[in-house]
């Protein structure tokens, strides 16, 4: 059956990384915490795009006036500081819910499913405690700060410290999707190499290329 993906026939294929198998799983999302995930994942790709964009246009416009004009925009400083930590609490949220933060892999490999399903949940576990400190101190940061203000920007200091308490409830979302999808036997998936799901989704796509040819 030439032109098939090879994974609809190798579901039990070996990635060169590591001993866990590669099986692409195209199940449909249709949990609340799997749609709530998503939307806040791909609101926060357009606020990063955003942020990006004003930054660059900050810092270039800023450069251009101060060489050629001898003068600047007063508060590209403050605004560019601000919205790169805004952009960096919410690039942290986008690597958790795709699962692309640096991670030590060498156990899950060398355990079965039960205990890197355990695993897996006293992982996501810890990261509701963190998510529940960064709630609570960035409520308080923010209440503490809401009457202090920037020098030139004028606005209050909550909104620096608010990225927390964003931060905090926003990573809820997607750890507690990891966490069911691993009780519901996707720990495998939710453990696999960066590396290893890029070479996979490129087999993928290639095969899928390849099918689309055949006559």
């Amino acid at each position: 059956m030439a032109g098939w993906p090879k994974s609809a026939f190798n579901p039990g294929q070996h990635s060169h990384r590591g001993d866990i198998p590669w099986t692409p799983i195209t199940r449909p999302e249709t949990g609340v915490l799997e749609r709530t995930a998503r939307w806040i994942t791909r609101g926060f790709e357009l606020l990063i795009v955003a942020c990006l964009a004003v930054m660059g246009l900050l810092v270039f416009g800023n450069v251009v006036l101060r060489y050629a004009f001898n003068t600047g925009i007063a508060i590209s400083e403050e605004l560019s500081r601000l919205l790169f930590v805004w952009l960096i609490f919410m690039g942290a949220v986008l690597a958790s819910a795709q699962r692309i933060h640096i991670g030590f892999d060498t156990l899950l490999h060398a355990v079965g499913p039960r205990t890197r399903r355990l695993l897996v949940t006293l992982t996501g576990l810890l990261l509701l405690a963190g998510c529940a400190i960064f709630i609570v101190g960035g409520w308080r940061q923010t209440q503490i700060n809401l009457a202090n203000s920037y020098p030139v920007l004028g606005i209050s200091y909550a909104w620096l410290y608010g990225v927390a308490l964003v931060f905090g409830v926003a990573l809820i979302f997607p750890v507690c999707n990891n966490l069911l999808r691993a009780w519901r036997g996707d720990e495998r998936e939710l453990t696999q190499d960066l590396g290893d799901r890029i070479e996979a989704e490129a087999e993928r796509v290639t095969a899928d290329g390849d099918w689309g040819r055949t006559p």
